[in-house]
């Protein structure tokens, strides 16, 4: 279907920017903890909405702000989905403790951390379909097409590699999960993609680790400068055959200001100025990367469906795991 784009003026370059603003999260922050403290945490799923609605419709690509359609409700099921998950294998190994059975005990523990490996791709997938088809930009969804199965077979493979190699397979490990999930993700016809080089990731990370030593560990802001950006570079949009690049533009010295001056207002603060810090590296991202201009956004087709397990989701969440 496509979507009628004729009430947008056209643009010659393309903008993203965000409009957050630290009060406006210290309320949202602090009107989430307050009812989760009341609801005894079930409330949690509502504030993970909140929360996701204020960045989303904070940000804006050529003046429209992207939506985020998930709610509390889809997000409570796969609350209780994720309990229970976790609550099942928590059972068990903790029944194989008591069991005064050494060898049920080791056969519960290792069922335990195997079901540890499988969760971080199954947190990924779930997270991806779910949180990308609940967000929109001028009505169109984005979307994801990986395979689970794919990604655990990757995952898989890459932790088994990494540890093997001692912990040097990581960057190619790492490279490839990126390529591949990125590579699945769809705005409409428009097709995402990465083209990364695990041996240029691990250069970067080895360059750091020596520069590091010699400059006391200062190196790190310009290693974050090269990482970042790098991922940025590598990152295309697809639409008709042609590849369009995002652009980098982090500096080291700008990534030492904020991270010191973070660190300052939430150390004589308390911690009470976290909304702002969080909003001032939002802004310093966003700011410092560049959108395609030759891409036409106003000519996008809807191609995507909605997905509304949230199971994922809330594994990312309760794991702290990192996506794109």
């Amino acid at each position: 279907m496509q979507v009628d784009m004729t009430n947008h003026q056209e643009v010659d370059s393309n903008e993203f920017r965000f409009n957050g603003k630290g009060s406006q999260l210290l309320g949202i922050m602090l009107l989430n903890t307050l009812l989760s403290i009341i609801t005894f945490g079930i409330y949690y799923p509502w504030a993970r909405v909140n929360r996701l609605k204020f960045f989303w419709e904070n940000a804006e690509l050529n003046g429209s702000p992207f939506v985020f359609h998930g709610t509390g409700k889809e997000l409570f099921k796969g609350f209780i989905k994720v309990l229970l998950f976790i609550g099942i294998f928590y059972g068990l190994l903790l029944y194989g403790k008591l069991s005064g059975n050494l060898g049920l005990y080791f056969i519960t523990l290792l069922a335990f951390l195997i079901a540890l490996i499988f969760i971080t791709p199954l947190a990924i997938h779930g997270a991806m379909r779910y949180r990308l088809s609940r967000t929109s930009w001028r009505g169109i969804h984005f979307g994801y097409r990986g395979s689970l199965a794919q990604l655990i077979t990757d995952f898989c493979i890459g932790c088994i590699l990494t540890v093997i190699t001692f912990g040097i397979y990581n960057s190619w490990f790492v490279n490839r999960l990126r390529t591949y999930i990125i590579s699945n993700i769809r705005f409409g016809n428009l097709r995402f993609g990465y083209d990364g080089s695990g041996t240029e990731l691990f250069a970067i990370k080895l360059k750091s680790f020596i520069f590091s030593i010699f400059t006391f560990g200062i190196y790190y802001f310009w290693y974050l400068e090269e990482w970042t950006n790098y991922y940025i570079n590598h990152c295309y949009i697809e639409q008709n055959g042609e590849r369009y690049y995002f652009t980098g533009r982090l500096k080291g010295s700008g990534y030492f200001m904020l991270i010191i001056s973070n660190l300052l207002m939430s150390i004589f603060t308390l911690g009470l100025a976290t909304p702002w810090v969080i909003i001032r590296t939002t802004h310093f991202i966003i700011r410092n990367m560049g959108i395609p201009a030759d891409i036409n956004f106003n000519n996008i087709a809807q191609t995507e469906d909605e997905f509304k397990d949230a199971a994922g989701d809330d594994l990312i969440d309760f794991f702290d795991l990192g996506i794109v």
